[in-house]
């Protein structure tokens, strides 16, 4: 014969998990709380004057800032060897051969898009292998509706090592054309 708890007995387990359950919703929120606390405050370290930096903007090294208006390229793909000489070219005309790449917007035209963002991703591959300043950009590729054969690179450059985020005089800007 099996016996069934009292009601009285049933009551009492409810109320006794209900306080378990309140007491680990104290400990989430005390650790909840902790966690947003700045650094300081957790570890009760001093923060430290940093000294101001007396060297000159040429020396220093640069508050990697971001140009925020993309200099454009513009490549066939016709022959995969042939892409990054296009490319070299233009980022030596445009006088940035020398600039490291922040981030890279690849869009590649194609009546469909399948084939243009393939034709984008194939790029930004070459881009990353032959091109050791663009290596550790993130990339994206894009279609653009239109024949097929072409890739617009739009490069987002970091600020130079003097901290200077002005566009580059040379380069011309997708932005130009809307």
């Amino acid at each position: 014969m099996s016996r069934r708890p009292s009601e009285r007995a049933v009551a009492g387990r409810t109320v006794l998990l209900a306080g378990w359950l309140f007491a680990d919703l104290l400990l989430l929120l005390l650790v909840i709380a902790l966690g947003s606390l700045p650094r300081e405050q957790r570890t009760g370290a001093k923060p430290t004057p940093s000294a101001p930096s007396s060297a000159p903007p040429s020396t220093r090294a640069a508050e990697r800032g971001l140009v925020l208006k993309p200099c454009s390229f513009t490549v066939g793909t016709g022959s995969a060897g042939s892409v990054p000489q296009q490319f070299g070219a233009q980022l030596r005309g445009a006088g940035v051969a020398d600039r490291t790449a922040g981030f890279v917007l690849s869009f590649g035209t194609a009546p469909d898009p399948g084939p243009g963002q393939d034709a984008a991703d194939k790029v930004n591959a070459m881009i990353t292998d032959g091109f050791s300043r663009f290596k550790h950009a993130p990339k994206r590729g894009y279609w653009k509706g239109g024949p097929s054969g072409k890739v617009r690179i739009d490069v987002f450059f970091l600020a130079t090592p003097d901290g200077d985020t002005s566009f580059p005089k040379r380069c011309h800007s997708s932005d130009d054309d809307s």
